[in-house]
């Protein structure tokens, strides 16, 4: 007997063995580091150097508006069956700096409180025109080619308060 046989497994068998087992233990070391950088990420621990984007986008400041209520040339139209509602809506806009050009009546059917239609060029002054009202109105582009807009008002139009009441002094926009 020249050698001494241990019990069990030979050498080389261990040795694999124990090299399987590490080898998974580090694949499944690195799928647990991929999994926490995966997760952290979406948490938004950490980024992966996009952050600087995002910032920017959220801390664009919007352009200073270049009308002023007096520069928005409005026609007001009542397209309801109440007498002097376009001339009550003439007033509270005159009241809160707009110029009113022409009130009359209108035989289009709108539900809602109304609509302020304008062309490209009224783009600005319409959407002015929609902050200063305290009832959502829709707007409709057409085809003019001037800045003028009109504002029919609808089955649901309420009667603008007085400007002190709804916070406007017609001095600013």
């Amino acid at each position: 007997m020249g050698y001494v046989r241990t019990a069990g497994m030979s050498t080389a068998a261990r040795r694999a063995r124990r090299r399987a087992a590490m080898v998974i233990v580090g694949l499944l070391a690195a799928l647990g580091l991929a999994l926490l950088i995966a997760v952290s990420t979406m948490q938004g621990w950490f980024g992966m150097g996009g952050g600087d984007a995002d910032e920017q986008a959220t801390t664009v400041e919007a352009p200073t508006p270049t009308l002023v209520t007096e520069d928005v040339v409005v026609n007001v139209f009542n397209s309801t069956g109440r007498t002097g509602l376009a001339g009550r809506a003439s007033d509270g806009l005159t009241a809160r700096g707009f110029t009113v050009d022409g009130v009359d009546n209108s035989d289009a059917d709108i539900e809602g409180p109304g609509q302020i239609l304008h062309g490209p060029s009224g783009a600005e002054g319409a959407q002015l025109l929609a902050d200063a009202l305290p009832q959502e109105v829709e707007l409709v582009q057409d085809e003019r080619e001037d800045a003028t807009l009109d504002l029919i008002l609808g089955e649901a139009w309420e009667d603008l308060p007085a400007p002190e009441e709804s916070g406007q002094d017609g001095e600013d926009g």
